[in-house]
Order: C-alpha cells, then structure tokens, then sequence
C-alpha cells in the first residue's frame, strides 16, 4: 500500500511556512555567528577561549539539510 501525496492545496502552504521557517532559522545563525565573531575579536584581545562559532555554523548546515529533506518528503 503507498501513500498519496497530498494536495496542491495543503502542500504548498506547507512548503512556504517550511521556506519562511528555514529563512528565520538561517537569519538566527547568522546573527549569532555575528556575535560569535564580535566575541572571538575580544576574547582574541583578553587571550581567552571562544565557543559558539562552530555550533552557529553547524545549526545552519542542520537546518538547510533539515528544510530540504521536509520539502522532499511532503512532494513525495
């Protein structure tokens, strides 16, 4: 038995809401990468440690991949 895929009316409200999802997400990692960066140049100055950086950058790797697989399962 396999599934229908859902209609053009339910599916592209969908994937719209998951673009603007994806948008805001992206926008929230590239504003913490900012203030990662602003923190690594004072930190660099003081001689400290800095995390953070990574994390923001691996967020944005997750959450295009994550949008990208929901878009590709609702189309199918």
């Amino acid at each position: 038995m396999t599934a229908k895929p859902l209609p053009a009316e339910v599916l592209s409200p969908l994937t719209q809401l998951l673009g603007y999802l994806a948008w805001f997400v992206l926008l929230i990692c590239i504003a913490r990468a900012i203030w990662a960066g602003g923190q690594l140049a004072i930190r660099l100055y003081r001689e400290e440690a800095i995390e953070g950086l990574i994390g923001s950058l691996a967020a944005a790797a997750l959450a295009g991949s994550a949008s990208a697989i929901a878009v590709a399962v609702l189309r199918t």
